[in-house]
């Protein structure tokens, strides 16, 4: 109430104090270094913003560990790579200035925090009696268990069951088939009208975050540093601090068994893009490293083809109108614009290219091929 000044990013005077007691504008999401020392705690129970980190302060007393949420998991994970990134020489701003205020949007959207009652309080997990005439209890088991890796033997099923017929009574925010607080609830809720967040949508918010801030790397640099470990994303369980017990259901969401796909990672985050409301992202200019000319002078270079095809590539676009600004800008929930894959359609443009200065027509160079293929045999045969 004491703090008028107007928000540097949105102009507004509508300002709420986070846990830490700093001031946050509930307009944009902004928060400043402007903190209050606050005397009154009934006002810090009615104003606080409900924030992911609250799962990680209750001790459970059983196992040294800590309560935790599902997307407290993905928030360590989305810090673990932005931290990757940076060390790989991307913009610093990209981790506490970008990638961090998309993620506050997407739990503010998702219910998850940031609002008046997160999603979570409103549903309760999986609870396991030990009266063996329960019937609701002995009912949601198998389906619960049935989510569990698929490469688990049936005598380990049979021990998960064991387990829980004999657990008396678990807590009504604990989930019994894993380390985190709300993981069989997470798989067993339908939340694709939210954009339930998966491994590969952290590659996505990543890519959105580069996108953003127009850094030198594309979506194939991105996926070729994951699949090097340069990023963490297959063996991310390893970035979990001891606190944070991962096992059971976790393993289902955060353990992956194969490498992200190109089509998904960039799908998801136009559907992302569009989900949280951005506005239009920078534009992508001439002197941009995204444009196709700027692109596909790195690609020649890299595939050892004359400098002078440039030339010819810079015709072509600007020939077709590829290189446009409104062309190669991504305008979120515009479906009037085209969706850019900037890395294949540089490459596209060396390909058709190659194909005009060499006269290809997806026919003769077959023709060429079969007739090298008969000559090596000759030669060899010779």
């Amino acid at each position: 109430r004491d703090f008028n000044e107007r928000c540097a990013q949105c102009s507004e005077v509508n300002w709420g104090i986070t846990d830490g007691g700093r001031f946050y504008c509930r307009s944009c999401h902004n928060v400043t270094e402007r903190t209050r020392e606050v005397v009154n705690t009934d006002f810090i129970t009615n104003t606080r913003v409900q924030t992911i980190s609250k799962g990680l302060r209750k001790k459970e007393k059983t196992d040294g560990g800590c309560e935790w949420y599902v997307c407290e998991g993905f928030q360590l994970v989305l810090k673990k790579q932005a931290e990757a990134l940076e060390a790989l020489g991307v913009c610093p701003q990209m981790k506490d200035e970008v990638l961090c205020n998309f993620w506050r949007r997407y739990l503010q959207k998702t219910k998850q925090a940031y609002c008046g009652r997160p999603a979570g309080e409103t549903v309760k997990a999986v609870s396991v009696c030990d009266s063996s005439t329960d019937v609701d209890s002995e009912a949601e088991r198998p389906s619960v268990l049935h989510m569990l890796s698929l490469s688990e033997s049936e005598g380990d099923l049979q021990t998960d069951c064991s387990f829980a017929s004999s657990v008396s009574r678990v807590s009504e925010s604990t989930s019994v088939y894993s380390g985190s607080v709300d993981g069989s609830l997470y798989l067993t809720k339908n939340q694709k009208e939210n954009l339930r967040m998966t491994m590969p949508m952290t590659l996505s918010f990543c890519y959105m975050a580069l996108l953003w801030l127009r850094e030198p790397m594309t979506l194939s640099d991105l996926l070729r540093f994951a699949v090097e470990g340069h990023i963490p994303y297959l063996n991310v369980f390893q970035y979990f601090p001891e606190r944070m017990k991962l096992y059971g259901l976790d393993l289902k969401i955060f353990c992956v068994e194969s490498w992200p796909v190109y089509e998904e990672v960039h799908s998801k985050m136009l559907e992302l893009a569009a989900f949280l409301e951005l506005p239009r992202f920078p534009d992508i200019t001439d002197s941009c490293f995204l444009h196709p000319d700027m692109l596909c002078m790195k690609y020649l270079m890299e595939a050892n083809l004359p400098d002078e095809l440039h030339n010819w590539t810079c015709r072509v676009v600007k020939k077709i109108s590829i290189g446009e600004t409104d062309f190669l800008t991504l305008v979120p929930g515009n479906k009037s614009t085209r969706d850019v894959k900037y890395d294949v359609l540089a490459a596209a443009v060396i390909v058709v290219v190659l194909k005009l200065l060499f006269l290809l027509d997806d026919h003769y160079e077959w023709l060429l091929s079969d007739f090298a293929e008969e000559r090596n045999k000759n030669n060899k045969e010779g």
